[in-house]
């Protein structure tokens, strides 16, 4: 309860996608169960993955249609969506410090500010945002590092923010490393494109001033509440909040044959991600590479592959399974290791579980740092999709599989996760936080 020991109102605004919506469901559901009100606000896009859920749904703006926008008619712009020769210059995940220079910096944050934030967050999805937290005036607003609305309409609402990660903190890491650029320029060289236009969204709403306008809790919140086991977390200065990451896989039923196997030998998962194969319409790394890979192996393979995946195929080896989809969180409990596309879900609930991993990581936000964050731990091994071999994956599977250290070092981060806080048990941290921060409601509209 909050400081008064009424109900708060919290309102959680997820990127409007449903892997993001269920990164934040477990904790949407702490929050409800411990008597406080909760909404979900985004793009209509995902309304029935929040209702589906059982929790109450804000539709705010126009359908994002982030795969149509990623899998257009037109074949040129697919062929210019495809040439990712910019991504690979500006890619927010390269985290490497010699290579974090202020002219990256900058070029990061000057092409993926229109490029991708002003379009996955247009001006119409802010307003009705805006609108509706000034109409219900929510006491925290919990939202996904991938959309700045929310934190606009915590502002205009007075209420508190935090950002809920769904994988490593790069805005974080990038952002401190930015604005400490910034500071040694002189203030009338000192280009944010991130400032200027949020500074303009702000304005726009009547927020302008000390207290009202543009600061870095606009981008990186009040505080962070992280899923990642911290010793994963990237090196990032920012007040956070760990929290245990619960497996959240919509709904689901326990397939009849996921017991059939019962200990007579190995199991493995591979998965290339159920949304990414939606979103992104094609599949980074080969599958029929990855099926070769493991065709020999003395495991059984249960493998999450669609029919468009499958057409593409030949017969499927016998010691593969093929399922267009399985929950995860069932799943991976019957298994010695999984190969994956580095999809924070996955790489999370392989975690969650103790389940050494193989990573092939497809080339998107933070899954290439998060899979070498994982090596280095000691609980995986990867390759990037360009340089896969169904050999060389082979020789991977196989060392996962045979050397004890892996499995040793995926308990490891497993106890850590155990050990951190739930959902639940944040409750009252956040009751506190919020409290320590409650402001003035601002006038006007």
């Amino acid at each position: 309860m909050s400081e008064r020991g009424a109900p708060m109102r919290v309102l959680f605004q997820p990127f409007a996608a449903a892997t993001h919506v269920a990164a934040q469901v477990p904790l949407a559901w702490a929050l409800r169960a411990a008597g406080h009100e909760v909404r979900v606000a985004t793009q209509p896009d995902v309304v029935e993955d929040i209702t589906r859920a059982g929790l109450t749904a804000v539709p705010v703006g126009e359908p994002l249609r982030v795969a149509a926008k990623m899998n257009p008619d037109d074949a040129d712009v697919v062929e210019e969506l495809r040439d990712d020769a910019w991504l690979r210059v500006l890619d927010p995940g390269e985290i490497r410090p010699e290579r974090l220079t202020p002219e990256h910096l900058h070029g990061v944050f000057a092409a993926w500010t229109p490029l991708v934030h002003r379009n996955t967050v247009p001006d119409r999805m802010i307003d009705d945002l805006v609108a509706f937290a000034r109409d219900w005036r929510p006491d925290l607003v919990v939202w996904d590092t991938m959309t700045y609305a929310g934190p606009v309409a915590a502002r205009a609402s007075g209420a508190a923010h935090a950002r809920l990660m769904f994988g490593l903190d790069l805005i974080g890491l990038l952002r401190e490393r930015y604005r400490a650029a910034l500071d040694r320029l002189p203030p009338e060289l000192r280009d944010d494109p991130l400032e200027e236009w949020l500074g303009h969204v702000l304005e726009r709403h009547g927020l302008e001033g000390p207290g009202r306008g543009f600061d870095e809790e606009l981008v990186v919140g009040q505080w962070t509440l992280d899923p990642v086991p911290t010793s994963l977390a990237l090196p990032v200065s920012l007040p956070r909040v760990p929290v245990r990451y619960v497996p959240y896989n919509g709904p689901a039923s326990v397939p009849g044959w996921l017991d059939e196997n019962a200990g007579r030998r190995r199991r493995i998962c591979l998965t290339l991600g159920v949304s990414f194969r939606e979103v992104v319409g094609e599949d980074q790394a080969s599958v029929g590479e990855l099926l070769e890979a493991v065709a020999d192996l003395d495991v059984e393979v249960v493998a999450t592959l669609n029919a468009e995946q499958l057409d593409a195929l030949g017969p499927l080896p016998p010691n593969v399974r093929a399922v267009d989809f399985v929950p995860l969180n069932e799943l991976l409990p019957s298994c010695a290791a999984i190969i994956h596309h580095g999809g924070a879900g996955t790489f999370l609930t392989a975690l969650a579980h103790g389940v050494p991993q193989v990573v092939v990581p497809a080339r998107m936000w933070c899954n290439t740092p998060r899979a070498e964050q994982a090596r280095a731990a000691g609980v995986a091994l990867t390759c990037p999709p360009e340089r896969l071999t169904a050999g060389r994956l082979r020789a991977m599977v196989t060392r996962v599989l045979e050397n004890p250290s892996f499995a040793r070092a995926a308990a490891r981060v497993r106890t850590e996760m155990l050990g951190t806080p739930t959902p639940a048990g944040i409750v009252p941290v956040l009751e506190r936080l919020v409290a320590a921060h409650r402001s003035p409601r601002p006038t006007g509209t």
